[in-house]
């Protein structure tokens, strides 16, 4: 059995895991340096009118309180729970275990027909070889490596894998789980390379180290994981930066701009910056160029439109929506740069429902995310579960809503499915004050 103690003590809770301090954090940068960025910064780096201005900006101020106050108003709700009213249970080890098995065969099959796919089009040594060696272009990987609706699909399990096995992990039996979790962060990180796909390895990277932060023992006794934690807010965009660098040299340094540009360091700064700024500039684009909303969760619900057979039926309820991606990339190519097409999440609720539903779809995100985080202190399985791949998508948010896409449903959907049957094999106990997690 998992036991798990009740709540994270004040000291034990790292600030930057509060969903108001990366949400208004993240965001408020961006919105402020999208505002102080000149005309001419944004055509000379991005090659983009500036569409970000006074109005967008203030707009962007109203979604950060709204945000805040949702947390504010879930989190006050919740401040009456005693000692006595606390979640504290015991769970199942063998189901939890079953779950994450599940969950990582899922996902490692979706691999294998992926990449058995892949091989059966013409991938092979010659193409790696031609990509790593004579210096052809990444991307040339997807002609091979297309993506298909259900196979690649069943990638998106590795999430819920990584969640479900951090927790399992915590409750002293890493044994069990180790292995698995570095085959699926591996074939992660893999994607990232050979697909040109960043998010790939975020997507289990983040909510493992959310997991990780959860678990005190496991860094607060030691005074230089202490003091890193501390000043990871400091180094953790400075790692970004690196990393992102990195992978822009393979991507599109080495084949397009060494020539054009002087320096890698700052092309992979400018490029970091252009992608959230962008983001940000191209929704301003789209309230400019649209004088209404498009009354429909365009951006909001994506993956409505994007899974099969419903899609069909949601795109004939909202035929009034002039827009697919095919007509987004006209747009950006219209009056914008299309190389910087992400739509950016803080402002998309607007352009779908208006400023008044926009704002009143980001306090409902603000209840549901402050209720979770709460669970999550508490150590809740619900809030074990979901907070972990929330606080992804909220790093996320200034490019686009990683939850309302296809790719984070079957995670959210398995994660879901997995605290409830965790609650419903739970029982209750009455936990000692030093147990973190601890198997019976």
């Amino acid at each position: 059995m998992i036991r798990t103690r009740n709540h994270l003590d004040q000291e034990e809770q790292v600030w930057w895991l509060h969903p108001i301090a990366i949400f208004v954090g993240l965001n408020g940068l961006t919105g402020v340096a999208a505002m102080l960025a000149d005309p001419d910064v944004y055509l000379k780096m991005w090659r983009t009118p500036k569409y970000f201005g006074g109005y967008a900006m203030v707009l962007t101020a109203a979604i950060l309180i709204a945000f805040s106050a949702g947390v504010w108003l879930a989190r006050s709700k919740q401040s009456g729970y005693s000692s006595t009213t606390e979640w504290r249970g015991v769970v199942s080890l063998s189901q939890t275990l079953m779950l994450f098995n599940v969950s990582f065969w899922i996902c490692v099959m979706g691999y294998a027909f992926w990449v058995g796919i892949g091989l059966s089009r013409g991938l092979g040594m010659a193409a790696l070889r031609a990509v790593f060696v004579r210096g052809e272009e990444v991307y040339w990987f997807r002609t091979f490596l297309q993506t298909i609706p259900g196979v690649t699909t069943c990638t998106q399990f590795g999430i819920a894998a990584v969640v479900l096995g951090c927790l399992i992990g915590a409750g002293g039996k890493w044994n069990l789980v180790r292995r698995k979790l570095a085959i699926l962060l591996f074939l992660a990180l893999v994607r990232a390379l050979i697909y040109s796909e960043r998010l790939a390895f975020l997507e289990l990277a983040i909510p493992f180290m959310v997991l990780r932060l959860a678990e005190p023992a496991s860094w607060k006794e030691n005074r230089s994981l202490r003091t890193l934690v501390r000043v990871a807010p400091i180094l953790g965009p400075a790692a970004v930066y690196v990393i992102f660098t990195g992978f822009e040299y393979v991507r599109s340094w080495s084949i397009y701009y060494s020539s054009q540009e002087s320096s890698l360091l700052l092309f992979g700064f400018w490029r970091l910056v252009g992608y959230y700024v962008t983001s940000l500039n191209n929704t301003s684009f789209l309230l400019t160029r649209w004088h209404h909303s498009l009354a429909a969760p365009y951006f909001s619900l994506r993956f409505l439109w994007e899974f099969p057979g419903v899609n069909v039926v949601v795109k004939n309820i909202f035929s009034w929506v002039p827009l697919d991606y095919d007509r987004f990339m006209g747009l950006l190519a219209f009056g914008a740069n299309p190389e910087f097409n992400n739509w950016g999440g803080l402002l998309a609720p607007v352009v779908d429902f208006g400023v008044l539903g926009g704002l009143a779809y980001w306090v409902l995100m603000g209840l549901v995310t402050g209720h979770l985080y709460e669970l999550f202190l508490r150590k809740h399985p619900l809030g074990m579960c979901m907070y972990p791949v929330i606080y992804l998508a909220l790093t996320e948010v200034p490019r686009y809503l990683y939850w309302s896409e296809g790719r984070a449903f079957p995670a959210l959907s398995f994660l879901l499915l997995s605290s409830f049957l965790l609650l419903r094999s739970a029982t209750l106990y009455r936990p000692a004050p030093q147990y973190e997690f601890s198997i019976e």
